[in-house]
Protein backbone atom coordinates (compact mmCIF):
# COMPACT_ATOMS: atom_id res chain seq x y z
CA UNK A 1 0.00 0.00 0.00
CA UNK A 2 1.38 3.70 -0.82
CA UNK A 3 0.38 6.34 1.03
CA UNK A 4 -1.39 9.21 -1.04
CA UNK A 5 -1.59 12.83 -0.13
CA UNK A 6 -4.32 13.05 -1.74
CA UNK A 7 -5.94 10.20 0.03
CA UNK A 8 -4.68 11.13 3.24
CA UNK A 9 -6.40 15.02 2.62
CA UNK A 10 -9.85 13.50 1.58
CA UNK A 11 -9.99 11.51 4.80
CA UNK A 12 -9.36 14.09 7.04
CA UNK A 13 -11.62 16.09 5.47
CA UNK A 14 -14.54 13.25 5.84
CA UNK A 15 -13.10 12.81 9.61
CA UNK A 16 -14.06 16.39 10.08
CA UNK A 17 -17.22 16.35 8.06
CA UNK A 18 -18.32 12.99 9.74
CA UNK A 19 -17.51 14.89 13.28
CA UNK A 20 -19.59 17.51 12.42
CA UNK A 21 -22.39 15.33 11.38
CA UNK A 22 -22.00 13.67 14.46
CA UNK A 23 -21.58 16.96 16.49
CA UNK A 24 -24.38 18.54 15.27
CA UNK A 25 -26.61 15.58 15.04
CA UNK A 26 -25.90 14.01 18.33
CA UNK A 27 -23.75 15.81 20.41
CA UNK A 28 -26.84 17.82 21.90
CA UNK A 29 -28.77 14.87 22.23
CA UNK A 30 -26.05 13.09 24.10
CA UNK A 31 -25.28 16.05 25.98
CA UNK A 32 -28.50 16.13 26.81
CA UNK A 33 -29.41 12.84 27.81
CA UNK A 34 -26.38 12.61 29.92
CA UNK A 35 -27.69 16.20 31.70
CA UNK A 36 -30.84 14.41 32.15
CA UNK A 37 -29.32 10.91 33.08
CA UNK A 38 -27.39 12.89 35.94
CA UNK A 39 -29.92 14.97 37.37
CA UNK A 40 -32.22 11.85 37.80
CA UNK A 41 -29.29 10.51 39.46
CA UNK A 42 -29.14 13.39 41.77
CA UNK A 43 -32.51 13.15 42.69
CA UNK A 44 -32.20 9.75 42.93
CA UNK A 45 -29.78 10.03 45.46
CA UNK A 46 -32.02 12.75 47.18
CA UNK A 47 -34.63 11.46 47.41
CA UNK A 48 -32.74 8.11 48.72
CA UNK A 49 -31.45 10.13 51.87
CA UNK A 50 -34.56 12.07 52.35
CA UNK A 51 -36.00 8.29 52.33
CA UNK A 52 -33.27 7.49 54.47
CA UNK A 53 -34.01 10.41 57.02
CA UNK A 54 -37.61 9.83 57.06
CA UNK A 55 -37.05 6.02 58.07
CA UNK A 56 -34.69 7.12 61.01
CA UNK A 57 -37.26 9.70 62.26
CA UNK A 58 -39.64 6.94 61.74
CA UNK A 59 -37.75 4.27 63.68
CA UNK A 60 -36.90 6.77 66.48
CA UNK A 61 -40.63 7.64 66.67
CA UNK A 62 -41.10 4.10 66.94
CA UNK A 63 -38.41 3.15 69.52
CA UNK A 64 -39.76 6.14 71.78
CA UNK A 65 -43.43 4.35 71.20
CA UNK A 66 -42.19 1.15 72.14
CA UNK A 67 -40.31 2.83 74.91
CA UNK A 68 -43.68 4.36 76.19
CA UNK A 69 -45.54 1.27 75.67
CA UNK A 70 -42.88 -0.21 77.96
CA UNK A 71 -43.18 2.13 80.69
CA UNK A 72 -46.97 1.97 80.76
CA UNK A 73 -46.73 -1.86 80.80
CA UNK A 74 -44.54 -1.73 83.58
CA UNK A 75 -47.19 1.03 85.37
CA UNK A 76 -49.88 -1.42 84.58
CA UNK A 77 -47.70 -4.22 86.07
CA UNK A 78 -46.84 -2.54 89.05
CA UNK A 79 -50.65 -1.32 89.64
CA UNK A 80 -51.66 -4.42 89.71
CA UNK A 81 -49.14 -5.91 91.91
CA UNK A 82 -50.03 -3.38 94.45
CA UNK A 83 -53.70 -3.53 93.78
CA UNK A 84 -53.35 -7.53 94.82
CA UNK A 85 -51.04 -6.78 97.31
CA UNK A 86 -53.97 -4.04 98.74
CA UNK A 87 -56.85 -6.89 98.13
CA UNK A 88 -54.68 -9.86 99.77
CA UNK A 89 -54.06 -7.52 102.84
CA UNK A 90 -58.00 -6.31 102.71
CA UNK A 91 -58.88 -10.56 102.74
CA UNK A 92 -56.08 -10.75 105.75
CA UNK A 93 -58.01 -8.49 107.69
CA UNK A 94 -61.29 -9.26 106.88
CA UNK A 95 -60.66 -13.03 107.79
CA UNK A 96 -59.01 -11.90 111.36
CA UNK A 97 -61.92 -10.43 111.55
CA UNK A 98 -64.28 -12.90 111.00
CA UNK A 99 -62.21 -15.01 113.07
CA UNK A 100 -61.94 -13.08 116.30
CA UNK A 101 -65.63 -12.83 115.78
CA UNK A 102 -66.22 -16.66 115.16
CA UNK A 103 -63.90 -16.76 118.31
CA UNK A 104 -66.01 -14.10 120.37
CA UNK A 105 -69.59 -15.89 119.38
CA UNK A 106 -67.70 -19.45 119.96
CA UNK A 107 -66.85 -17.96 123.94
CA UNK A 108 -70.45 -16.61 124.75
CA UNK A 109 -71.40 -19.68 123.40
CA UNK A 110 -69.24 -21.92 125.55
CA UNK A 111 -69.95 -19.21 128.48
CA UNK A 112 -74.21 -19.59 127.83
CA UNK A 113 -74.12 -23.03 127.90
CA UNK A 114 -71.87 -23.16 130.69
CA UNK A 115 -74.20 -20.95 132.59
CA UNK A 116 -77.03 -22.61 131.39
CA UNK A 117 -75.36 -26.62 132.43
CA UNK A 118 -74.63 -24.73 135.92
CA UNK A 119 -78.22 -23.41 136.31
CA UNK A 120 -79.47 -27.19 135.44
CA UNK A 121 -76.95 -28.29 137.84
CA UNK A 122 -78.09 -26.25 140.62
CA UNK A 123 -81.80 -27.15 139.94
CA UNK A 124 -80.81 -30.72 139.84
CA UNK A 125 -78.87 -30.38 142.98
CA UNK A 126 -81.82 -28.34 144.73
CA UNK A 127 -83.58 -31.19 143.70
CA UNK A 128 -81.71 -34.00 144.99
CA UNK A 129 -81.51 -31.73 148.55
CA UNK A 130 -84.72 -31.69 148.67
CA UNK A 131 -85.73 -35.34 147.94
CA UNK A 132 -82.76 -36.13 150.99
CA UNK A 133 -84.27 -33.77 153.10
CA UNK A 134 -87.59 -34.77 152.68
CA UNK A 135 -86.01 -37.83 153.35
CA UNK A 136 -83.96 -37.17 156.23
CA UNK A 137 -87.16 -35.30 157.64
CA UNK A 138 -89.73 -38.00 156.94
CA UNK A 139 -91.86 -35.11 155.48
CA UNK A 140 -92.89 -33.23 152.53
CA UNK A 141 -91.41 -29.39 152.60
CA UNK A 142 -93.38 -26.99 151.95
CA UNK A 143 -92.75 -24.30 148.97
CA UNK A 144 -91.50 -21.90 151.90
CA UNK A 145 -89.08 -24.53 152.91
CA UNK A 146 -87.52 -25.44 149.44
CA UNK A 147 -87.38 -21.71 148.95
CA UNK A 148 -85.21 -21.27 152.04
CA UNK A 149 -83.11 -24.36 151.59
CA UNK A 150 -82.29 -23.62 147.90
CA UNK A 151 -81.51 -20.03 148.58
CA UNK A 152 -79.00 -20.57 151.64
CA UNK A 153 -77.72 -23.84 149.32
CA UNK A 154 -77.16 -21.23 146.25
CA UNK A 155 -75.34 -18.71 148.79
CA UNK A 156 -73.31 -21.59 149.94
CA UNK A 157 -72.37 -22.52 146.59
CA UNK A 158 -72.02 -19.34 144.94
CA UNK A 159 -69.25 -18.93 147.78
CA UNK A 160 -67.45 -21.74 146.32
CA UNK A 161 -67.25 -20.45 142.97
Amino acid sequence: MQFSLYDFIWAIINFFVILAILTYFFYKPVITFIDNRRAEIGRNISDAEQARAEAKKLLSDYQAQLQAARQEAQQIVDKALKSGDESRQELLAQSREEATALLENARKEIRRERDEAMRALRQEVVSLSVMAASKILGRNITEEDNARIVNQFLDEVGEIH
